[in-house]
């Protein structure tokens, strides 16, 4: 029988795509952010949606693991083809659900 509280984390298909997409424009934010060129709404826009990735991402992963983990989710990679090879199928499978669970929490697209 499975966990009730994994069943309960299963994110939703559309929740998973708003994920991986603010997983993918990181990169994109943070070279704006660092050029400094855009309106300041916007660039504290983009500071505090990053932060809540980072968050997100230290609430559930090794310092080591973060930036691999959110690349992963922003390209759809999985375990055989990541680049955190020794981390076993299980453990970063395990830190993959959970990092997509904390960001989307942190975003405010769950509870």
């Amino acid at each position: 029988m499975p966990s009730v509280n994994k069943e309960a984390q299963l994110l939703p298909p559309s929740v998973c795509h708003a994920v991986r997409a603010m997983c993918e424009d990181y990169d994109r934010r943070q070279e704006e952010i660092r050029r400094g060129k855009l309106p300041p709404a916007t660039l504290g826009h983009y500071m505090m949606l990053n932060a809540a990735i980072d968050a997100a991402l230290e609430s559930c992963c090794e310092e080591n693991v973060r930036e691999a983990i959110r690349r992963d989710i922003a390209s759809h990679t999985g375990h055989r083809f990541t680049q955190l090879y020794y981390l076993s199928p299980g453990t970063y499978k395990e830190r993959k659900r959970k990092s997509k669970l904390a960001i989307a929490r942190a975003l405010g697209l769950l509870p």
